[in-house]
């Protein structure tokens, strides 16, 4: 493929949109080669030490497009966009500027050095938090709180969100579970009911492909929105088909997905220093929307989640508890066969300690 001044067609418009996200501005983005094309590329050319003709062959083409993936490639890490195939339409050109509205940048649509700087700066995957010490909610609390569609993978979902982004501390649990109450109706709902059609074409939450809005709309029980949203999500959690949209989230992560966004707004530490139902509202719904029932379900969680009543292991203590228990076993059984062939012609008999005896405890 050439193309040169007279050119003209959708090969043109991605030229020119290339050119100017490139800062290689052509004068208007029209799908005809003309004057401001002609300048921009061999502007181009010059740049990248190609032969400056003005003439865009396989050698120029190749360079812009490789150039133009990579940045597709950093605005899907963010979220921006769903593909890089080297070709800069539309899309690509309203990702760059949405990208730059919410970072600060002018939106010009040209990845210059801050632009640039930028993306690959908040390009650094989202910190994996380490797993720790957490604690561990039982099906029979739920329950006392009036949980709905309670079933072992959602009660799965809830203790692995709070291992994972190390939500513990018994006022952040108390504080999550309440908020997480009142906005699913104790579980009922895992998805927005309105369709997120209000959602399509909202840059600022990275939904710019076409039905970005009703695809990516409010999933789990602190309802996630908007594409850059779930792309963080599916980063953070190592699981690209969260980009299946709001289907897959809500079956799937409805907790984990609120534990995400609990995590990425410090709620943990905000709520372990002291934070009141009022404060806490105030972040998760930006107002007070529900606040008598929030508060409601807070003071019910207060007696249902409390620091003696639920195993606080780590994975490592529950690890060191079946070992121990295996070592114990494996030491008994020794010493009685020990016993019975030193003592077999005595006919000993071998009276063994009673369970409670041998329990002991590991922190």
């Amino acid at each position: 493929m050439t193309m040169r001044e007279g050119s003209t067609g959708g090969n043109v418009t991605y030229l020119q949109i290339s050119l100017l996200i490139l800062c290689f501005d052509p004068n208007g983005i029209d799908g005809s080669f003309g004057p401001g094309t002609t300048k921009a590329v061999k502007l181009y050319q010059t740049a990248r030490s190609v032969t400056s003709d003005g003439i865009v062959g396989s050698v120029t083409w190749g360079k812009i497009q490789t150039e133009i993936k990579t940045i597709q490639q950093l605005l899907i890490n963010k979220g921006y966009l769903s593909s890089a195939d080297g070709l800069a339409g539309s899309g690509t050109l309203a990702a760059v500027k949405s990208f730059q509205t919410k970072n600060g940048l002018t939106a010009d649509g040209k990845v210059g050095p801050a632009t640039l700087a930028k993306l690959k700066e908040s390009n650094k995957p989202t910190p994996t938090p380490t797993p720790s010490k957490s604690y561990v909610v039982t099906m029979a609390q739920l329950k006392q709180l009036g949980w709905t569609k309670l079933t072992d993978a959602l009660l799965a979902d809830l203790n692995k969100a709070i291992s994972f982004y190390n939500l513990s501390g018994i006022q952040s649990i108390r504080h999550f579970i309440s908020q997480c109450a009142h906005e699913s109706a104790l579980g009922y709902y895992t998805q927005e009911l309105a369709s997120g059609s209000a959602y399509e074409g909202r840059t600022d939450l990275g939904n710019t492909q076409p039905g970005d809005g009703p695809k990516y709309k409010g999933a789990g029980f602190i309802q996630m929105t908007g594409r850059s949203n779930y792309q963080s999500f599916a980063n953070s959690i190592g699981d690209q088909k969260v980009m299946n949209g709001v289907s897959y989230v809500a079956a799937t992560y409805p907790w984990k997905s609120a534990g995400y966004w609990w995590y990425k707004n410090g709620m943990t530490a905000f709520c372990n220093n002291g934070a009141t139902v009022e404060q806490v509202t105030k972040r998760v719904n930006g107002g007070y929307n529900g606040l008598a029932e929030r508060q409601k379900y807070y003071n019910k969680c207060v007696t249902i989640f409390t620091n003696g009543n639920t195993a606080s292991l780590s994975p490592t203590s529950i690890g060191l508890i079946i070992f121990g228990a295996a070592l114990a076993g494996v030491l008994i059984i020794g010493i009685c066969v020990y016993a019975v062939k030193k003592n077999k012609s005595s006919n000993l008999k071998i009276k063994l300690a009673s369970p409670s005896k041998l329990q002991g405890s590991y922190v």
